[in-house]
């Protein structure tokens, strides 16, 4: 005689779609974290790139007095970034260069019209600004999910790198 298959107890089935979903869960939710935290590194570097070029335009039109506005209008009117706190005006550096695009300018002219004078003046040549820098650089990218003592000890910071723009100075401070 045959005996007839035995079926296992659905009794002893209960708890194993739940345990099978938390094994699978937590990995999706920290597969989607990741996504997160990576979709707003990419943020905070782009920003970076976009705050360096507004700060250049900015830093050709007004004069070398206003660093304040200029590092305000780069980073859109606010002093620190809405949605990436690690970018503050702190980050943004002004350099005023040159004509090899290279060396800062021994001495800063008094205004726009003395600039002209000394780019026209060959003994004056060491103090004609040519071209602006703008670079946004110190940033550490601290991920939100973390915070210290909850997860680690300390919260995983990732450096990013310098943005930087250089442009010709234009009409630098000329308001007329």
């Amino acid at each position: 005689m045959k005996n007839p298959a035995r079926r296992p107890s659905l009794a002893r089935q209960t708890g194993a779609a739940i345990v099978e979903f938390a094994i699978i869960g937590g990995l999706l939710l920290a597969f989607i974290y990741a996504i997160f935290e990576f979709g707003r590194m990419l943020f905070v570097y782009n920003t970076m790139q976009e705050i360096s070029r507004r700060g250049a335009r900015e830093a050709t039109v007004r004069w070398v007095s206003d660093s304040a506005t200029i590092k305000s209008v780069a980073l859109f009117g606010a002093s620190t970034l809405p949605g990436g706190p690690e970018i503050t005006t702190s980050n943004i550096f002004i350099r005023y260069l040159r004509a090899n695009g290279v060396d800062e300018v021994s001495a800063t002219p008094l205004d726009a019209g003395d600039n002209m004078s000394a780019c026209n003046d060959v003994l004056r040549s060491s103090e004609c600004i040519t071209y602006v820098e703008v670079s946004v650089k110190n940033v550490e990218f601290a991920p939100l999910i973390f915070k210290a003592g909850a997860v680690t000890t300390s919260r995983p910071i990732n450096a990013m790198p310098q943005a930087t723009t250089v442009v010709y100075a234009e009409s630098l401070g000329f308001t007329n």
